[in-house]
Formats: C-alpha cells, structure tokens, sequence
C-alpha cells in the first residue's frame, strides 16, 4: 500500500479510537494543544508511516535490489513490533515532555504504536507484493492478493470521513467549507478517466458520476438539518473505519471468487500447475488477473467478475535452457531477484548480435508485454532484470530493464 493511504489510515484510526470529540470551535493547529488528543493522533498516523522509512536504504547503501532485500523486511516484521513500538512511543514521549504538548500515558502511547504500526504490516500483507513479517526469523514474503497496491477507493474511504468532520465540526456555515470540497473531489473524479486511459486502465464516465454521487453522502445529505455537524469528529471517523473494514472484507470475498474462477480454468485445461494466483488489477476490485505456473510457461487471464466482459488469455513461454540461461540463473542479482519473484518468466532473444536474457516478475505485468522472442521493441512489463552478454559468454551488463 502507499505511504500517503497508510498516513491517512493511521490518523483515521488515531481519531476513532485514541482521541475524544474536540472542540465546536475552530482551532489553528499553530496553537498550543490543550489535550492529549493531538498528540495521539500524530502519533497515530506517524506510527502508521514509519514502516516505510525501510525506501531509503537502497538509495543510502547504493543497492538497486534494496526494494527486494530491504524493503517491507524488518521495519514491516510482526517479530519486531513491539520493538519499534517502544522505541517510537519513548522518542513521542521524550519530545511531548520537552515541548510541553500534554501526552497521553506511555502505557496509551505504546498501545496507539502498536495498533498503528500492525495497521502498515496489515495493509501491505493484502496487497501481491509481499511483506516478510517473519522477519529477521525468516525472510519469506505473505502476500494475500486482496487489494492493489494503489487503491484509490480504500484511500477516500479512509479519507472523505475526516474531511466531512473537518467541515461539518462548526456549527455556523460548515456549507462554505462542505460544497468546495465535494466540488473539487467530484472534478478529481472526472479528471481520472483521461489520465488512466492511456495507461490501458478502464474508467468509464458513468464511474465518475457514481464517485460525485457517493461523495455527496459525505459532504451534501449532510447538510440536511445540520446532522453532519451533530455527528462529531468521532462519529465520521468511526464510520470511516466500518467503511473501510467493510471495503476490505469486501475485497477478500472478491479474491477469493477471483481465485476459484481461476482455480477452474486451470482444472479444466488440464494444465499442470507449479503456482497459481488471482491478482486485483485497478481500477476496481471488479478487474482481475489470474496466473498459472506450468513446467512450459505462465498463462495470464485477465477478466472481470462483473459485467460480460470475455477472459482474456496469454501464454507466456520459458525460454529453452542454454548456456546464456544457466550463466544468468548463477548470477547473485538473478538469485536475489528469483527469491523476490513469484512468477519468474525467462526470455531469450538477441540484440545487435548480442544475446539478452530478460528476467520478468509476471505479477507486475499489467498491460505490458515482455519483449517477444526476436527482439522487436516492445515495452517490458516492471520488475524486469535484464543480462547482456558477449558472443562467446562474457557478460557486458545487468540491471533493470529500463523503458526508453
């Protein structure tokens, strides 16, 4: 999951459970804190970020495979939770003390950590990326498959609830702040469309007046005899984290269905099957792709549970082994990146007279295709090592494949 939605998760959460109804009035966060509501939402959200500071390492150690070796490794671990929690809760602690911010017991602080922090490793854990929460007992990924990396619904789930209690928190003229904010969200939502169209990601124009029509619930129905304003800070955030939970059981049904349709194409096509998975694709949780590990290649069926839309199926091959195959196979990049990958595709092919051997993760796929056996030019999907060699076995480079 990305940085931004954890951050706005964790302060959602920080506002339900760890906070009580503020004042009616408006208050300038400049302004000194009167309680220790500021202090555990801030906490809150940061606990809920700090997971992620594990991106800096590849740029620090100058490691371009840091995103498989270092990242969702120990700073996103279950084994080390409550070590990170304690440490995060003293340094809040220390820094609350000195500024003079009232602050919740240590006992609250470490707890707010800790359900902040479980928050990242619970988020990332349902996306197909992977997180190694064994970590440092044992460095294997759980990945679950639930939701995509980037999910823009579970983002404003988590978010238009707390922008509704900011604007409905003042009794007098909460509209003033009400209509620009589902203005402005409602333009977003027609402005997604043309932008991820290109991209070959569907987005009809119905979706977006559906999105403008779900926004309203948040910032017009409101509106109506002030109940939006009566609710509180509390309320709307409460709401935003049964919404949120009801997306996410929501979502693993939806895998789950996902997986058994899967499941049977593979039974059906007698394929022998080494791996297999359902893959949420954006937009929606609608859109699916299944891959299926045979001892010859990967199938890929990209479908939609919703609608009539027909199964759209490839079949990517292995490359044949050869001596360019096996060199590259021994090398530690390769190693390291085949520990990462859960749908490794080989491709062989030659370029200028040299032989290339492309390395591809198949769950990052999307709607781009591996270059084809001739070496035509085509864009390769992400997660791509590629190793060049010389005619008589040297290899001349290796690195990410990178898009011209």
């Amino acid at each position: 999951m990305d940085t931004i939605t954890h951050g706005i998760v964790g302060a959602l959460i920080g506002k339900a459970l760890f906070a009580e109804e503020p004042s009616r009035a408006l208050i300038s966060w400049l302004e000194p804190p009167r309680t220790t509501d500021r202090v555990a939402i801030l906490s809150c959200a940061v606990g809920a970020i700090f997971p992620d500071i594990d991106v800096f390492a590849g740029p620090l150690r100058h490691n371009y495979l840091a995103i498989m070796t270092w990242h969702r490794n120990i700073t996103h671990s279950l084994v080390m939770l409550p070590v990170w929690a304690l440490a995060l809760a003293a340094v809040t602690w220390c820094i609350a003390r000195r500024a003079r911010w009232p602050t919740p017991q240590f006992s609250d602080l470490l707890a707010i950590y800790l359900v902040a922090i479980g928050s990242h490793i619970f988020l990332d854990i349902i996306t197909n990326f992977g997180t190694m929460v064994w970590s440092p007992l044992n460095y294997s990924r759980v990945a679950w498959d639930w939701i995509f990396i980037v999910d823009l619904t579970l983002t404003s789930l988590a978010l238009m609830p707390q922008l509704a209690a900011w604007a409905f928190r003042p009794l007098k003229d909460s509209w003033k702040r009400a209509l620009p904010l589902w203005a402005v969200f409602s333009a977003a939502a027609f402005a997604i469309g043309p932008l991820v169209r290109p991209l070959d990601i569907p987005f009809p124009t119905g979706a977006s007046f559906v999105l403008a029509g779900a926004l309203g619930c948040f910032f017009l129905l409101p509106l109506r005899r002030g109940s939006g304003s009566r609710a509180g800070r509390v309320k709307w955030s409460r709401i935003g984290v049964v919404l949120t939970a009801a997306y996410l059981s929501l979502a693993a049904g939806m895998h789950h269905s996902a997986f058994q349709h899967v499941s049977e194409f593979a039974t059906q096509a007698h394929l022998d099957v080494q791996n297999i998975a359902a893959l949420p694709q954006p937009p929606s949780l609608a859109r699916w792709a299944g891959l299926i590990e045979t001892s010859d290649g990967i199938y890929r069926i990209q479908f939609a549970q919703l609608g009539d839309e027909p199964f759209h199926i490839d079949f990517f091959p292995q490359a044949p082994a050869n001596q360019y195959v096996a060199s590259a196979r021994g090398l530690s990049e390769v190693q390291t990146f085949l520990r990462f990958a859960r749908f490794p595709l080989f491709k062989f092919f030659e370029r200028d007279g040299m032989p290339v051997v492309d390395i591809s993760d198949m769950r990052f796929y999307g709607q781009r295709r591996p270059p084809p056996l001739q070496g035509d030019i085509d864009r390769p999907p992400n997660f791509t090592l590629e190793v060049v060699f010389a005619p008589d076995g040297r290899i001349l480079s290796r690195g990410w494949l990178r898009e011209e």
